[in-house]
């Protein structure tokens, strides 16, 4: 496929700023800012880079625990994440909600919740809408190889698929489901992909830590699912870099795997492309990453900025006004 140096550009703006904000994440919660638990998603980034660079106006949304930097590819502010992530008002729930409540309506994306799988009927209910509208949107379900087990997860598909829904599942298959390889937990190598036939649904496996891989491959299926064809599934592999959660010591797996997956870092992959096809220079590159560096901490120092809710902030948005 033949791009555009102002596309390849975009997508590793885009890719890059999630790294990140994922980096940040860490960052803040080492320095004891976040109230709660994070689930980094370094290495992950360019799953959701590549799908989401397939996504227009009017399109729906449903991101996951990792990583919740895909939240910024939605056009959610950067100073309203890291405010949520905070837990300061300045938050999309008012700090209440936190790093597993990020969302932003307004941008099409739909809530997610906590407890994994169960979220995913929520997407496919904005599929429903769109089809009722008539117009050729998509509804993106981002989910994990651990809750493609889950039975929320095969309703979803079950609905979508006899309704032919709008909706592209992507199964971002990280190896592990907190400290169960997918290799015990799913009857089939690729628990997205392979499970979607009992559907009637077409899918494809991506290499997750390739955004232009990704890009391709949920382009094809996104160009079927706006001709009216139904659902479709997108399973992209990759590894967890980090452990499920920060501070999870990771004695279920042999790291020295983990240090060779570092070895197909997607954003280390996507600058060695731009430099090879002489799309960017090492200078332009080492320029994109200062700014996305610098907007990163204006975003922070702005959030921080904004106060703790307070007990009677547990009162408001409980009904609709």
């Amino acid at each position: 496929m033949q791009y555009t140096a102002e596309f390849l550009t975009k997508i590793y703006r885009d890719l890059y700023s999630v790294r990140v904000f994922e980096e940040k994440q860490v960052e803040l919660y080492a320095l004891g800012k976040v109230p709660g638990h994070i689930h980094s998603g370094i290495g992950e980034e360019g799953s959701c880079t590549g799908v989401m660079a397939t996504r227009k106006e009017g399109d729906f949304v449903k991101i996951s625990h990792r990583p919740v930097g895909a939240g910024l590819l939605a056009g959610t502010p950067l100073e309203t994440m890291f405010a949520e992530l905070m837990g300061r008002v300045g938050g999309n729930a008012l700090g209440l909600g936190g790093v597993l409540h990020m969302t932003s309506l307004e941008k099409g994306m739909v809530g997610f919740s906590g407890t994994l799988g169960c979220d995913a009927p929520v997407a496919v209910g904005a599929g429903l809408t769109i089809q009722m509208n008539g117009t050729d949107n998509v509804s993106y379900v981002f989910y994990g190889d651990g809750t493609s087990n889950r039975g929320p997860v095969h309703e979803a598909m079950n609905l979508a698929a006899i309704w032919k829904l709008p909706v592209l599942f992507v199964c971002n298959n990280n190896q592990y489901a907190i400290s169960t390889p997918t290799s015990f937990s799913s009857p089939v190598p690729n628990p997205g992909a392979d499970r979607a036939a009992g559907y009637g649904m077409p899918s494809r496996v991506a290499d997750g830590t390739d955004p232009l891989s990704v890009y391709e491959a949920a382009q094809e299926l996104v160009d079927y699912i706006r001709a009216g064809n139904g659902p479709a599934v997108l399973e992209c592999k990759m590894c967890r870099m980090r452990g499920h959660f920060e501070g999870d010591q990771q004695k279920y797996r042999d790291l020295s795997v983990v240090e060779q997956w570092k070895d197909q870092d997607c954003v280390a992959k996507m600058e060695k492309y731009l430099i090879d096809n002489e799309v960017l220079t090492a200078e332009e590159i080492a320029a994109i990453r200062g700014e996305v560096a610098a907007k990163m901490d204006a975003a922070i120092a702005l959030a921080e900025q904004s106060p703790e809710p307070t007990p009677e902030d547990l009162y408001r948005n409980l009904y609709a006004e």
